[in-house]
């Protein structure tokens, strides 16, 4: 499409990409689509009605022409059926529906009045040690009862967690997950998930387990302590080699030592070192949140806890020399030809890919009022505030929530602007010169889109093709501004935080 067409969501924009619905359509003759909640990569999330049984749901649908995609969206609507209790989103049905010569595959679900983490996060900033703890807990309850049927997730990310209005959390999101000792629908040496929050195994394309998904889990509760993931650099690459080689930052002296310990050992490089499952991990952390020490499962007899916790430090210290080497010899013949979310880390040749999944159904809006957020009807994964995050679970109405990629809330020491402005012309830098650029102006809610524009000659990877409002709009700072970037696949590399 050309760059200077209409505007609007980039989605919907997005050359042969475009999804063959409209608000009023009827799907399987009950559902009534209503409004978009949410978008990404793969798919769109609808709030609908049932009218068949007088109810509103979230509708996914999944966009056209995405090789192989129709089956991982089978595969994730059944693995979504198959989980059932409180920290998940419900689903009703999955079908098809002919469009002329176009097949629409699309999941109904429960529409969850709730709100992200990501948008809480982006509201609060960092959250309590015990409020945490209760969070984290509840994840890694429904995590660990997925591991326990052969699923894990491997995208746990703060868009993923989404929390309803009884303050229950619910994960979402299951468009990437892996189905242990079944076929997989992704080459062997495909590596998904977000940068932020992937588990050094994943980046090294081993065997991935369910002590993955605590590590990033892990990943989360340091932010939720401190405001940023363990390893925050906007460079990718960065990010990639902190995971593998480096420990994160010790938490602030505000969190309690019991309660670091537990975020600590989830974000062991190690599997074998971290809590032994989502079960583990749970009951840690209730026990640190009431103010008890929790002692590794994994500490040697007659061996002292500070001395087992001093061991893998002391082995990585050993081998850094070794390690930085490697990585600069390594980094000039493989970190760029990325085929995902990520580089390729240590020295096998895996790769990450940007998996912008829709499926925690989250509610957009350009109205970043926390107040409102609260009282509307909420959405699971995107409230009806702005942005997009994973759409997996039901839709949620109301907060905010965040699709494929979630926003990564920056310290600032000054107040945010407030009025409004003209909005300049971004185009043609890159996503992340682009929101750089517009922070810097004041704008306080950047957030990024996959187009897969087709333009001659193909536009560079992350460059900004459109934006959402156009330059020259009169907007507010708080309003949310879409950078919808061309991605080449050959690439890979995330252009998106």
């Amino acid at each position: 499409m050309d760059p200077n067409g209409d505007p609007g969501p980039a989605a919907w924009q997005a050359a042969v990409r475009l999804v063959p619905v409209e608000s009023g359509t009827l799907l399987a003759g009950r559902y009534r689509l209503d409004r978009l909640i949410d978008s990404g990569a793969m798919g769109a999330v609808w709030r609908a009605r049932d009218e068949q049984l007088d109810r509103d749901v979230a509708v996914k649908i999944l966009l056209p022409g995405l090789d192989g995609a129709g089956e991982r969206f089978e595969r994730e609507a059944k693995t979504l059926a198959s989980l059932k209790g409180p920290g998940y989103v419900q689903v009703y049905e999955y079908g098809e529906e002919l469009d002329g010569d176009r097949t629409v595959h699309f999941l109904a679900m429960e529409l969850v009045d709730g709100v992200s983490l990501a948008r809480l996060l982006a509201r609060e900033e960092r959250l309590d040690p015990e409020r945490t703890m209760r969070i984290v807990a509840e994840a890694a309850d429904a995590l660990g009862e997925a591991h326990r049927r052969g699923v894990v997730h491997r995208d746990v990310k703060p868009a993923n967690l989404l929390i309803d209005a009884d303050g229950r959390v619910r994960v979402v999101d299951f468009g990437i997950s892996l189905l242990v000792d079944r076929s997989r629908l992704t080459d062997s040496k495909e590596v998904l998930g977000t940068v932020p929050y992937v588990s050094p195994e994943r980046l090294r394309n081993q065997d991935v387990t369910g002590k993955s998904d605590l590590y990033s889990l892990g990943a989360v509760a340091y932010e939720c302590l401190t405001g940023t993931p363990p390893f925050p650099a906007r460079d990718p690459m960065a990010v990639i080699h902190s995971h593998l080689y480096e420990e994160p930052p010790a938490l602030p002296d505000t969190v309690p030592p019991q309660i670091a310990a537990v975020v600590s050992r989830s974000l062991r490089k190690a599997p074998e070192e971290r809590w032994e499952s989502g079960a583990a991990f749970a009951a840690a952390c209730r026990s640190a949140a009431t103010g008890e020490i929790t002692v590794p499962p994994s500490v040697e007899p007659g061996v002292p806890v500070e001395e087992t916790e001093r061991r893998p430090r002391r082995r990585l210290a050993l081998v850094a020399v070794a390690v930085v080497l490697a990585a600069a010899v390594f980094g000039v013949v493989a970190w760029s030809p990325w085929t995902g979310d990520g580089p390729q880390g240590g020295a096998d040749e895996s790769t990450v890919e940007a998996a912008a999944n829709t499926t925690g159904a989250v509610e957009t809006s350009a109205s970043p009022d926390p107040e409102a957020s609260e009282s509307a009807t909420e959405s699971p994964a995107a409230q009806e505030t702005e942005s997009g995050g994973g759409t997996d679970g039901g839709g949620s109405e109301g907060g905010s929530g965040e699709t494929g990629g979630e926003e990564t809330q920056e310290e600032e020491a000054d107040e945010p602007k407030s009025g409004t402005t003209e909005l300049p012309d971004v185009t043609g830098r890159t996503t992340f010169d682009a929101r750089d650029y517009l922070e810097g102006l004041g704008f306080s809610n950047v957030v990024a889109d996959v187009g897969y524009y087709a333009i001659t000659p193909e536009p560079a990877h992350c460059t900004v093709v459109q934006q959402f409002p156009s330059a020259g709009s009169t907007v507010d700072y708080a309003d949310q501004v879409t950078l919808s970037y061309h991605s080449r696949n050959a690439e890979g590399t995330t252009c998106e935080w």
